[in-house]
């Protein structure tokens, strides 16, 4: 399986994955224009299109500058983000439970997640924008317990990090600021001063706005480049019928559900929800309104991009944070309840929660091999083929500036992305028209590569065949 992670884009989401990359190889053969990203697909008016922050795609290219284009630098950039993150997991158990034992194993119980391991060492941007939200958690938390103003700048700064990458992760900073409004405006009984209250209310609004500026600067970039690349927009479940909405939900729960999480797992989540709900005098006050909150702002998120989570399987990582808390408060509210019997029930508990990760991790792991065994489908089939012949492509000598089209390509910049050059994509081998190619020759195209496993196209139609392997065919228009 090693080999596996340190692959190329396969499998799973290839699509998104071939887009990223295409970002920060874009970066790195365009001058590094931070603000003016762009991707390969030339349905764009010059291949522009904006989505979310590309700062780890822009820390790859220039570590491509040094090191050269390997693609495994952007998964190491989102690992090491990731990693960080996971120790501040450790770090805020630690500050609330008080057990450096617990709170080893809280981090750890992030990999009884197979979503979460999957894309832990992968090139979508989701996983570092978690970790980031994980450390915002903690210094956040911690300015509670220590009126420190650092604590307050750093944790904001690493939430507006996250929310940049990935809005969504937004509803944590929003659930924070809902708090401290409600400390502030009503009787004060949860231990915040006024002072935190209204510094948290300031820099908190200060976070969602640049958060606000960047999505508008998204919207804006890609309404004048004509970019229809990425969905922008809420995909609500009120826009469904009743069968979209079964069909969404029946896959999430016989399909998805086994990649979620462990169950044993996902039971240990539903007992620490319930019995902070039946004992919550015994749990920390701040922390169950913060995931009181946090626990609707996830469910709006749900609502709002239901029929996402038909496809995504990572959509779900915006549920982790919420996860932690409700597993770090329910170990207080537990420890606080076996307490009054003896030391002895501690220690069970521990050793118990101790077999639960250790059985979820090994079942995580059983899945991600799977995952990674899984054979190339349509949407890869055509970009691997490319990817695999790529060292005698760069032999025909094919100017760099040189624009071609892919076809049959499902994905908007897979083929071209490991072609490295701009162009078009048609999905389907049934769409090839020699009408369609004429006016992309007009638009630019010079060459037309074609994956004809069936030799169902006649090249003389288009131009000359200059290379012809394994049913992959590259004509010069």
């Amino acid at each position: 399986m090693n080999g596996e992670i340190f692959s190329n884009p396969k499998t799973i989401h290839f699509l998104r994955q071939t887009d990223c990359l295409s970002f920060a190889a874009q970066y790195f053969n365009d001058g590094f224009d931070f603000f003016n990203p762009k991707l390969y697909n030339l349905k764009n008016i010059d291949a522009r299109a904006a989505c979310e922050f590309p700062i780890t795609y822009y820390i790859a290219s220039l570590l491509y500058v040094i090191f050269g284009k390997h693609l495994v630098i952007l998964k190491l950039v989102h690992l090491i983000i990731l990693y960080i993150g996971i120790y501040y997991v450790y770090k805020l158990s630690n500050l609330i439970l008080k057990s450096t034992i617990i709170s080893i194993l809280l981090s750890l119980f992030l990999f009884t997640s197979t979503v979460f391991n999957y894309y832990s060492f992968n090139y979508l941007p989701d996983t570092p924008a978690l970790g980031l939200c994980f450390i915002g958690m903690y210094h956040i938390i911690k300015y509670f317990s220590i009126d420190k103003k650092s604590h307050l700048i750093i944790g904001f700064l690493f939430f507006t990090l996250a929310g940049l990458i990935k809005v969504t992760y937004t509803i944590y900073p929003i659930s924070i600021i809902i708090f401290a409004l409600y400390t502030f405006l009503i009787k004060n009984r949860i231990q915040i001063s006024k002072l935190q209250s209204r510094r948290i209310i300031h820099f908190g609004w200060l976070s969602i706005l640049i958060v606000f500026l960047w999505n508008a600067y998204i919207i804006y970039y890609n309404f004048v480049y004509e970019s229809q690349s990425f969905n922008t927009k809420p995909m609500p479940l009120w826009n469904m019928n009743k069968d979209e909405l079964i069909e969404v939900w029946d896959i999430m729960v016989n399909y998805w559900n086994s990649e979620y999480f462990a169950h044993t797992s996902m039971i240990t989540v539903a007992f620490m929800l319930l019995i902070q709900i039946i004992f919550n005098k015994k749990a920390d006050k701040r922390l169950l309104a913060i995931t009181s909150i946090s626990f609707l702002g996830c469910l709006s998120y749900f609502i709002l991009f239901y029929s996402q989570f038909k496809d995504h399987d990572y959509y779900i990582l915006v549920f982790f944070p919420l996860l932690i808390l409700i597993l770090i408060n329910g170990m207080k509210v537990l420890f606080s309840i076996v307490k009054s019997f003896n030391i002895k029930m501690k220690n069970v508990s521990i050793i118990f929660f101790a077999l639960i990760v250790i059985y979820g991790i090994r079942y995580s792991s059983l899945q991600l091999t799977r995952r990674y065994n899984l054979q190339p489908d349509d949407v890869s089939l055509t970009s691997l083929q490319i990817e695999s012949k790529i060292k005698e492509i760069n032999k025909l000598n094919i100017p760099n500036k040189a624009r071609f089209i892919v076809a049959p390509d499902p994905t908007q910049n897979g083929g071209l992305f490991f072609l490295n050059k701009e162009g078009w994509n048609i999905d389907k081998i049934e769409n090839i028209k020699l009408d369609t190619i004429l006016s992309l020759k007009n638009q630019g195209a010079s060459f037309f590569l074609i994956n004809d496993q069936k030799q169902q196209i006649n090249s003389d139609d288009f131009g000359v065949l200059i290379y012809e392997v394994d049913g992959i065919k590259i004509i010069k228009l």
